[in-house]
């Protein structure tokens, strides 16, 4: 499986949430993947161009701009990566707007742990598809 390195972008500005994916996706998937983290807008830009990331965990609220912004900038840049759209706000009030834009997936935080490991699983079948 090695050789299929999944690389995930984690951008969120609670650190809990990012060590409590980051605990969950490495117990799940030990060495298939690599995961870089970024608590606002300006890193998460950063990292994802340092990286190239085949798959982003994005939250909307970020502290110095939103992840919507941040969704577009990505987008304009590469049109591949997955990108699933996290949430603690009532799960419909940014939805369309995200899917408009090109968020894959729309995942509300406090239900979303299954869907996390249910997107990262389709991103690396798709890899392994590619390769």
């Amino acid at each position: 499986m090695n050789s299929s390195n999944l690389c995930i972008l984690l951008i969120d500005d609670s650190a809990l949430f990012i060590h409590r994916i980051k605990t969950l996706l490495t117990e799940r998937y030990n060495d298939s993947l690599s995961i870089a983290t970024a608590g606002c807008y300006e890193d998460g830009l950063t990292m994802f161009a340092l990286k190239t990331p085949h798959l982003i965990f994005l939250d909307i609220n970020l502290p110095d701009r939103t992840g919507i912004d941040l969704l577009m900038k990505v987008r304009e840049k590469n049109r591949h990566v997955k990108i699933a759209m996290l949430t603690n706000n009532d799960p419909g009030e940014y939805y369309e707007t995200c899917m408009r834009l090109g968020a894959d997936y729309y995942v509300e935080k406090s239900m979303g742990f299954d869907s996390i490991t249910g997107i990262t699983d389709e991103a690396l079948e798709s890899l392994v598809k590619q390769k």
